[in-house]
C-alpha cells in the first residue's frame, strides 16, 4: 500500500492511496489541475482512480468535486447526507455508492472500515484501509475520539491523524470567540495535544508511521506540534523518535508512504 497526502489544511483536503492496479482518493478539495501537478512531484504515474471518498461535504473537502470528476470519472463513496450536500456539484450521471458507520465494503484491493467522528457535518466520517493484513487509520476533522473504537484503530501501521491547533494559539488569535469554542469543541477539531493523547493510547508495535495532518495555518505551527507530540509521548513513556513522523501541509504533498 502506498499513500501520500496531497494537499491538508483548511483551503483543500485530498490523500491518494494505490495498491497494485486500485487508486483511491480521500476527499476532494483540490482541483485537477492541482492533483495532477502534486502527482507528478512526487514522480507518481497516475492512470485513474477506483474510487473518490469523501469524508463530509464542508468546502474544504468538496471544492475540487467538479473540476476532478469532469476530468477523472470515478465512482463516489459517501454517505447519503453528504450526498445531498454535494450532488449540485456533480458531473451528470457520476456513479454513487452509499456508505455507513461501521459497515466494510472493498473496492479492489481495499476493505474500508468507515468510522463515524464527531463534527459539526452531518455524518463525517474516518477511515480504516486495510490491505494484506496491514491497516491506515485516516482521521481527521473530529472533536473526540471514543474509547469503543480503540479496539478497531489500534495498532495500526500507519495513521494519518489530525493535529489542527496549539490552544494557546487558538485563544490568542483574533478569530471570534464563537469560532474559537467551536473549533475547541468536541464537534470541532483535535488540538495538537488531543491528538498527540490518543495517539499514545493507539500506536503499537506495528505503527511504523504518523502522518498530522489539518494543521491551521493560523494556529499552529510544525515547531508547536512537535514540542506538544515529544512531550506528551515523553509523559507516557513513549519516543516519538521511534516512528517516521511528517506533518501535511496546503502547499506541498507529502512523501509518499509505503507500508
Amino acid at each position: 500500500m502506498e499513500a501520500i497526502v496531497l494537499a491538508s489544511g483548511s483551503k483543500g483536503n485530498a490523500t491518494y492511496l494505490k495498491k497494485g492496479d486500485t487508486a483511491l482518493l480521500i476527499d476532494a478539495g483540490i482541483s485537477h489541475k492541482a492533483f495532477r501537478e502534486r502527482l507528478a512531484l512526487r514522480e507518481i504515474s497516475f492512470e485513474g482512480l477506483d474510487g473518490m471518498l469523501l469524508t463530509h461535504a464542508h468546502s474544504d473537502h468538496t471544492r475540487g468535486l467538479t473540476s476532478l470528476l469532469n476530468k477523472i470519472p470515478t465512482t463516489l463513496f459517501t454517505t447519503e447526507s453528504t450526498y445531498a450536500a454535494v450532488m449540485n456539484k456533480l458531473p451528470k450521471n457520476t456513479p454513487h455508492e452509499t456508505i455507513a458507520p461501521d459497515q466494510p465494503f472493498t473496492i479492489g484491493a481495499f476493505t474500508i472500515t468507515p468510522l463515524l467522528l464527531s463534527h459539526d457535518s452531518k455524518t463525517t466520517l474516518g477511515f480504516v484501509f486495510e490491505c494484506e493484513g496491514k491497516r491506515l487509520v485516516y482521521i481527521t476533522d473530529t472533536g473526540f475520539i471514543p474509547e469503543l473504537d480503540y479496539p478497531l484503530i489500534g495498532n495500526a501501521e500507519m495513521y494519518i491523524f489530525e493535529a489542527n491547533y496549539d490552544v494557546a494559539m487558538l485563544f490568542r488569535s483574533e478569530r471570534p470567540h464563537y469560532l474559537k469554542q467551536r473549533i475547541d469543541s468536541v464537534k470541532g477539531h483535535l488540538s495538537n495535544a488531543d491528538s498527540a493523547y490518543y495517539l499514545t493510547q493507539l500506536v503499537g508495535d506495528k505503527t511504523k508511521t504518523l502522518v498530522l495532518a489539518h494543521p491551521s495555518e493560523e494556529c499552529n505551527t510544525k515547531e508547536h506540534t512537535l514540542e506538544t507530540f515529544s512531550s506528551v509521548f515523553e509523559s507516557y513513556e513513549l519516543s516519538l523518535g521511534d516512528f517516521d513522523v511528517a506533518i501535511a501541509g496546503q502547499k506541498r504533498p507529502t512523501k509518499v508512504f509505503k507500508l
